[in-house]
């Protein structure tokens, strides 16, 4: 059946909410469930990789200023959280919606435009990853390695981070045809992000190639940016900006593929 809305551009703010409100109401039935793993992961990576690993790796130099490793992963940390749950909400959620259940089109059958559907489940995506990366950055306040200060002053690079892999999973989304096809850009692109951005070690360990490469993947930036209590690289106002147009470019090309697959 052909989605009815007769103007796909149109958009209203009670129209994004509307859409983003029922994703929170679906989310809010099982918000225990759904809770957990934002909270378990980092407590597991900071038990793990943290406390274990510190006796043996002692303190690390991160940009000439010297940190436990408890300390230097911890904001790696909150940027993992961001990163899988913003872009596994925007990649699986978004297609089993699209695809499966068909919401995206039940939603267009009402005074919805494209655009309102859209940005409401844009902005669903980043939420989570919002609510992953400030449940981890509480984790860490608990276990003394980062302060509220810095986690509150840190919300912007939260939500920038958040609605940029939001807008990648989007964009996986709308390319795969098959819901095991999402695997490719997990394997390609993520993973690599996930191990060799300098969540877990700095980059400059990396032989001179490798670590060009990493530095380029949009999550080095939010590690980078969301480190700046401990240091900020003195390019930093151009890792704002890579996150800012990256964000830009996935949400066109998440556009440019959602949108044949429901007017065409």
């Amino acid at each position: 059946m052909s989605p009815i809305s007769i103007k796909p551009w149109e958009i209203s703010p009670w129209g994004v909410y509307s859409v983003w409100w029922r994703h929170f109401q679906v989310y809010r039935s099982t918000w225990l469930v759904n809770c957990l793993p934002p909270i378990s992961e980092p407590i597991v990576y900071l038990v793990a990789f943290g406390y274990g690993l510190t006796p043996l790796v002692g303190d690390v130099t991160y940009l000439g200023q010297p940190l436990t490793y408890a300390e230097f992963i911890a904001p790696g940390m909150v940027a993992i959280g961001v990163l899988f749950q913003s872009f596994f909400e925007g990649a699986y959620s978004s297609f089993i919606r699209l695809n499966f259940q068909k919401t995206w089109q039940a939603l267009l059958t009402a005074p919805l435009s494209f655009t309102e559907v859209f940005l409401g489940d844009w902005l669903w995506a980043a939420t989570k990853g919002c609510i992953a990366g400030v449940l981890t950055g509480l984790v860490a306040i608990v276990a003394r390695l980062y302060t509220w200060d810095y986690l509150l002053l840190s919300l912007p690079v939260i939500g920038l981070g958040s609605l940029l892999f939001g807008a990648f999973g989007l964009f996986t989304a709308g390319l795969v045809r098959k819901i095991d096809q999402i695997n490719v850009p997990i394997f390609l692109v993520i993973i690599p992000m996930f191990t060799l951005c300098g969540t877990y070690f700095p980059r400059s360990t990396l032989p001179a190639g490798l670590q060009a490469i990493a530095s380029v993947l949009p999550l080095a930036a939010l590690i980078d940016l969301l480190r700046w209590p401990v240091a900020l690289p003195p390019w930093w106002p151009l890792s704002l900006l890579w996150l800012f147009g990256c964000t830009v470019l996935m949400v066109w090309l998440a556009v440019r593929r959602i949108y044949p697959k429901l007017y065409t």
